[in-house]
């Protein structure tokens, strides 16, 4: 069976910490990383873990189980409660995993409940050895963040406390077998200062800079 799997993502876009003027104000992102992203939607700040996995097989469950993002000595828990998580497939992909389109929503979870469930449902079109065609799966973890969270960030920023790290772990159903146990760890830093240029990004990222970053 053949398996190119991007656990992929860095990236904390433009958070701006709110308080009193005599508190200094951070334009903070992640770096050397792309495996977890903080990005800012209408106001709400909120980290966003991209997961993708490309071959000729069927992904028919993903379930997480825990994680965290350690940001300093901060600690952000990442409970199946408090996060959403949300799942898209194109079922004819180049090897690269280019296409910034074509995906379909199979799966959608919010804070633990199931809002959308498709994933178990077969694939409709049967992928042919060598023919250059893969199945692609984006799984997308979203942890929207509290302002006492982002000050905790920013506290740590200011003690000098930029190493970080990331780690999830979860389980998955391919092609009817459980694979339980899967997980991602990185490490990455914070920093004051601008994102890296979404223009330099891999192809295998198009579509999550379309979902995110437009």
């Amino acid at each position: 069976m053949k398996k190119i799997n991007f656990c992929l993502l860095g990236l904390f876009t433009a958070i701006i910490l709110s308080g009193c003027v005599s508190v200094k104000k951070y334009d903070l992102s992640l770096k050397n990383t792309l495996s977890i992203f903080m990005l800012n939607n209408d106001g709400n700040s909120f980290f966003c873990i991209p997961v993708q996995y490309m071959g000729d097989y069927h992904i028919g469950s993903f379930e997480f189980k825990s994680g965290k993002i350690l940001i300093g000595d901060y600690e952000i828990a990442l409970k199946r409660e408090e996060i959403n998580i949300s799942v898209y497939l194109k079922e004819e992909a180049d090897e690269y995993g280019s296409s910034d389109s074509g995906f379909i929503h199979v799966y959608s979870e919010e804070k633990g409940k199931i809002l959308l469930s498709k994933m178990s449902e077969p694939l409709t079109i049967k992928q042919v050895e060598d023919d250059g065609k893969f199945t692609h799966y984006y799984i997308f973890i979203e942890r929207f963040l509290e302002d006492g969270e982002l000050k905790k960030i920013n506290s740590e920023y200011e003690k000098g406390n930029v190493s970080s790290r990331l780690e999830i772990w979860y389980d998955l159903v391919i092609d009817n077998e459980p694979q339980i146990g899967n997980g991602m760890l990185d490490d990455f830093e914070i920093y004051d200062g601008q994102i890296m240029d979404p223009a330099w990004f891999p192809p295998n990222l198009n579509f999550f800079k379309a979902k995110y970053l437009r």
